[in-house]
């Protein structure tokens, strides 16, 4: 079984609420399933860049670098994706990476009536992530990150996904580093089951 850990912050791993819970579900998940396979993608580190034309074109040769990220993301089992909430959404970089990964013909195809079938199928995916505040309904509407990651894996074929938010984090930081070790307890549940 081969997992893909999709790193999505740039602070290093002591400062940040999403490495300190993306660590501690991997760990869990490691220590419950050792002959699983845990690669890592850094994405400030991995050098994705937004879509260009040259990408574009490329990729319908069956080329470049948008056509082996979304065969590379295509050949796992089982994604971990860990972001914060940025401005109502997702890093952007994350997205960068997600428009290199959505392709037609490896991770979705278009039927006979022109509708997209996602070819991601028999697949599963965690979103962990984190938010400064909190965003209980209605804010909830304007929170963006686990709905637009879910529907775009939804997209692609990925439907059994589940996510875990951790808030308040810049709200009270004394505070949630007070709660860090229960947030944890639930993160280790949600590694023994995925």
């Amino acid at each position: 079984m081969k997992i893909l850990y999709i790193k999505c912050n740039p602070k290093p791993d002591n400062e940040s609420f999403t490495h300190r819970i993306s660590k501690e579900f991997i760990k869990e998940y490691a220590k419950k399933n050792p002959d699983h396979s845990i690669s890592e993608i850094n994405l400030y580190e991995y050098g994705i860049e937004h879509l260009s034309y040259e990408s574009m074109c490329q990729v319908f040769e069956n080329n470049g670098r948008m056509f082996e990220t979304a065969k590379d993301f295509s050949s796992y089992d089982k994604y971990i994706i860990a972001a914060p909430m940025w401005n109502l959404s997702i890093p952007s970089i994350l997205k960068a990476y997600i428009d290199h990964i959505v392709v037609k013909g490896i991770t979705f195809r278009y039927n006979k009536f022109g509708l997209p079938i996602g070819l991601m199928k028999n697949k599963k995916a965690i979103y962990l992530g984190t938010r400064g505040g909190s965003y209980p309904f209605p804010l909830s509407l304007f929170a963006f990150d686990v709905r637009y990651v879910r529907y775009v894996l939804r997209f692609i074929g990925i439907k059994n996904f589940k996510s875990f938010i951790l808030e308040n984090i810049d709200k009270n930081r004394i505070k949630a580093e007070n709660k860090l070790e229960s947030n944890l307890k639930k993160v280790r549940v949600l590694a023994k089951n995925f």
